[in-house]
């Protein structure tokens, strides 16, 4: 009786551990599943927070993936470099001007509408802009170039390069006085003289993030030194259009380096690059990771979504919500948040499989992460989406301190290391695999 007794307990043990090692609602993925099996080339999107920007847990994914069904091409990237923010670290982006620059979470005036990554640079200077992958088998041929609508019919040149940009520029910033006009936020001031919040912070102290207006502060104006010799050393593709909202271009030979050059009357506006690969079958793992965000920052500019859609993914994976943890916010916002988002996705294919994913714990907000998770959990089941409980999956409450422990976790008790992130990534991709079997 007691040995039977101990065998019902594990085994309980047993599907209590496999139940949270498993997508729940998996029936909505088979679309995606079928298409994967097939001669075609599938299209992957997933959207995140800070999580996600630094792309260890995607870079991961896209890996797995890419090696299991093939490699369609790198996908959506933006230049963060140029935006003064981090990023992959498979390729680097140079240019040899500065850009005002914002992401999605930020209050401004200067731009109206966002895009298909969440972030935005633009100027209104001839400009070079070079994004270079690191791995020489990572080639495109196809590129799908996220710009703004005024810039449509305006010209641009894409160039072959025997050194990079970078060898070519240098910053120089001039410490200056300035004073503050009505409305200016702490986000424009940073971008207007393309410096870096951080920087005005330790500058001025914490009291920056509220200018004020008629008040003074000390402000690092960067500027760039460029050395025109670079353009002896580049080769002209070709001459090129802007096309509405998104303009695509094909290449008659592969390339590894991204290189163009624009001057758009109107300004220079983008939202973001897609490096695509012309083959019949493979993945594309776009990724959008915006530092900050939450699900409602998603909603916010009409842009961004006409953007990701006409992407056309086979696949969305929305994993979001450690930014709520750490704020106030009600649980009918929070769900009406995530319905929001799930809807306009679905607008075009009702059909169109969606995995949620949770967060993982915590130092700052551990018992208000448990309650987002079953918040999102919730919504999952309300919207008919699939999910993943990453919460469950690595360890609940307490998970974080052990990371620290492992030295797989940031000092700031919500970010993780590389170590950490891939650890995350295994168990999605676990419980993703288990579909392809």
């Amino acid at each position: 009786m007691k040995w039977t007794s101990i065998l019902s307990g594990i085994a309980l043990l047993l599907v209590i551990v496999i139940k949270s090692q498993s997508i729940e609602n998996k029936e909505v993925l088979k679309p995606f599943v079928e298409k994967l099996n097939q001669d075609k080339v599938t299209q992957i999107l997933f959207l995140g927070d800070s999580h996600i920007q630094a792309d260890w847990i995607t870079s991961f994914l896209r890996n797995k993936f890419q090696e299991k069904f093939g490699n369609a091409g790198r996908g959506l990237v933006f230049p963060y470099a140029v935006a003064n923010s981090n990023g992959p670290d498979d390729f680097t982006s140079a240019t040899n001007q500065t850009w005002q620059n914002f992401r999605l979470v930020y209050e401004q005036d200067v731009f109206q509408q966002m895009g298909a990554s969440g972030f935005v640079i633009g100027n209104q200077k001839e400009s070079f802009l070079e994004i270079k992958f690191k791995n020489p088998d990572e080639f495109f041929d196809k590129i799908l170039i996220f710009n703004d609508e005024k810039m449509n019919g305006e010209k641009f040149q894409l160039y072959k390069e025997n050194q990079t940009l970078s060898n070519f520029v240098s910053k120089s910033a001039e410490r200056i006085k300035y004073t503050v006009s009505s409305g200016e936020t702490f986000p424009e001031l940073a971008s207007k003289f393309y410096t870096t919040t951080t920087k005005l912070v330790q500058l001025n102290g914490a009291g920056i993030k509220n200018p004020m207006e008629g008040n003074s502060y000390q402000i690092d104006k960067i500027s760039f030194n460029y050395n025109p010799e670079f353009e002896n050393s580049i080769e002209k593709i070709a001459d090129y259009q802007f096309s509405g909202n998104k303009t695509l271009v094909q290449l008659s030979e592969p390339q590894n380096t991204f290189l163009m050059k624009t001057n758009a009357s109107s300004g220079n506006t983008f939202y973001g690059f897609q490096f695509l690969k012309n083959v019949n079958k493979g993945v594309v793992f776009n990724t959008v990771g915006v530092n900050g965000a939450k699900y409602a920052d998603f909603l916010k500019f009409p842009l961004q979504m006409e953007q990701l859609k006409s992407i056309n993914p086979d696949f969305v994976v929305i994993a979001l919500g450690t930014n709520e943890s750490l704020s106030t916010i009600t649980k009918e916002e929070f769900q009406k948040n995530v319905s929001d988002l799930v809807s306009k996705f679905k607008e075009q294919n009702p059909d169109l499989p969606i995995l949620l994913i949770s967060p993982t714990d915590n130092q700052l907000k551990p018992h208000q992460i448990k309650e987002i998770v079953s918040w999102i959990k919730e919504s999952a089941l309300q919207n008919n989406v699939s999910f993943f409980n990453l919460y469950e999956a690595t360890g609940e409450r307490g998970y974080f301190k052990k990371s620290l422990n492992r030295k797989e976790a940031n000092a700031d008790g919500v970010h993780f290391l590389r170590p950490g992130y891939e650890f995350q990534a295994q168990k999605i991709w676990n419980a993703l695999s288990d579909n392809f079997k």
